[in-house]
């Protein structure tokens, strides 16, 4: 697997980030984050 194919979980990415889940909904509302959806689930 590729460098950019890895993706990280909400839960990961908030704790590399250092923000809350609230700061990474707005980043990803914003379009300042890129995500895939996944079901209910997000990635980044």
């Amino acid at each position: 697997m590729d460098k950019k194919d890895e993706f990280l979980s909400s839960k990961e990415t908030m704790k590399k980030l250092k923000i809350s889940s609230c700061e990474l909904m707005h980043l990803r509302v914003e379009g300042k984050i890129n995500f895939v959806k996944k079901g209910n689930a997000y990635f980044y």
